[in-house]
């Protein structure tokens, strides 16, 4: 029988698969009490660097990222969870996904298999893929059936 879980961390990026990815999360957290850890990502790649955005463009992809989260934790709560901690982060999603799980010791990282869109898994790649690579812990990709 596997060990419970103490730290689950779950990524977020309002995409129909990362809800999937909170309701096995919040599910997960609850069977064996484990923390539970919401995180989104505001995006910022090599091709868009907060010191070639204006402050006021800096803000508004700062305050969409919270906004986002923000719902986020709401769905997790609708579902019956308990979210001990959001995280909302700046920077390339994987990189900001794998150094949260380290910083709170996470037994796991649940993240749904596609991102919001078509286009922005083209042109940024795969950050399901590169998670489940460099994790420091098991990794759950959720699809949808």
């Amino acid at each position: 029988m596997p060990a419970p879980l103490s730290t689950i961390v779950v990524a977020s990026d309002g995409s129909d698969e990362s809800r999937l990815a909170i309701d096995r999360a919040v599910r997960l957290a609850e069977q064996d009490d484990a923390e539970l850890h919401l995180v989104h990502v505001g995006l910022l790649s090599q091709w868009v660097q907060p010191d070639t955005l204006s402050p006021k463009q800096y803000e508004r992809i700062k305050q969409e990222a919270q906004d986002r989260l923000d719902a986020e934790v709401a769905y997790a709560e609708e579902v019956g969870g308990t979210v001990t901690e959001a995280h909302r982060r700046m920077g390339e999603a994987d990189s900001e996904i794998i150094e949260l799980s380290e910083e709170v010791g996470a037994d796991l990282i649940l993240l749904g298999s596609r991102g919001q869109n078509t286009i922005e898994r083209i042109v940024l790649g795969n950050d399901s893929e590169s998670i489940v690579r460099y994790a420091p812990c098991s990794v759950m990709v959720v699809r949808s059936t």
